[in-house]
């Protein structure tokens, strides 16, 4: 099965489109990390969207400001970000936050696939915690067994690859467990990589962002997981951020907000 992995959309429904429009005839299923909403200016199309093209999605921490859901305080979000919470919320319909309340705020474990999680932000903190050092993602690898952990939440493409080691033990001739480590693994964008997983390997992956990439690519970002090759591949679209940015001037979202499109950050 080849599915699309998608993540923190953020209400930027052109990129949405594009990121589809790439991705035509190269999936069977679609898999979403959440954020759907906040900072962009579709949120209702995006909403809808993800509703009715994805297998599997959990909601991601703007997804929960937006429902104002107990556990994230408005508040705590930068000025902008809080700006276009409250906005959101104020135009998303009746119907759209009753399909945002219904995606889950715990790691998901796809039926079809059951050595692999999606989850937002980590398996430790599924809504909020960024996975964005190797200290930070080895401290994630014991909260779950399976072999592969999808996460979004940072913006930012990445490979995370634990590893046991063994120390050879001359006394007894063998290899014992020795230290576990973790690797930030390169990668490229429409190079496919072969996913090598196994009780001493396993892997936590990210597709970075399709409306607001922070990895200074302004491009929209997603990823192809074929778990029959099990290999993934990370893909840029180029997308119309002059028209997404237009919409979000129309609706006075904040200026920073708008700007940053350009520059992927």
């Amino acid at each position: 099965m080849r599915i699309l992995i998608i993540s923190d959309i953020h209400a930027n429904f052109v990129a949405l489109e594009s990121v589809f429009a790439d991705a035509q005839g190269r999936y069977d299923a679609v898999w979403c990390l959440g954020d759907v909403v906040g900072y962009g200016p579709m949120p209702n199309e995006c909403v809808e969207m993800v509703d009715e093209v994805t297998n599997h999605v959990v909601i991601g921490n703007h997804d929960w400001a937006v429902l104002g859901r107990p556990g994230i305080d408005v508040d705590d979000f930068n000025p902008m970000a809080r700006e276009a919470v409250l906005w959101t919320r104020s135009v998303l319909t009746r119907q759209n936050r009753a399909l945002l309340d219904r995606f889950p705020d715990v790691p998901v474990q796809p039926v079809e696939m059951p050595d692999l999680l999606l989850t937002h932000a980590s398996p430790r903190e599924p809504v909020w915690e960024y996975v964005h050092t190797p200290t930070i993602a080895l401290e994630n690898f014991a909260w779950f067994e399976e072999k592969i952990c999808l996460v979004g939440h940072t913006h930012k493409p990445a490979i995370y690859r634990w590893r046991l080691e063994r120390d050879w033990d001359e006394e007894t001739g063998s290899k014992t467990i020795g230290a576990a480590t973790v690797d930030h693994l390169p990668l490229r964008a429409e190079e496919p990589i072969l996913l090598d997983v196994s009780a001493e390997q396993r892997l936590i992956l990210n597709p970075g962002s399709v409306g607001q990439p922070r990895d200074n690519d302004p491009r929209a970002a997603y990823a192809l997981l074929d778990t029959e090759q099990m290999s993934w591949e990370l893909r840029r679209v180029t997308y119309p951020i002059d028209l997404t940015q237009s919409q979000m001037r129309a609706v006075n979202l904040p200026r920073r907000l708008i700007d940053r499109l350009n520059y992927g950050w």
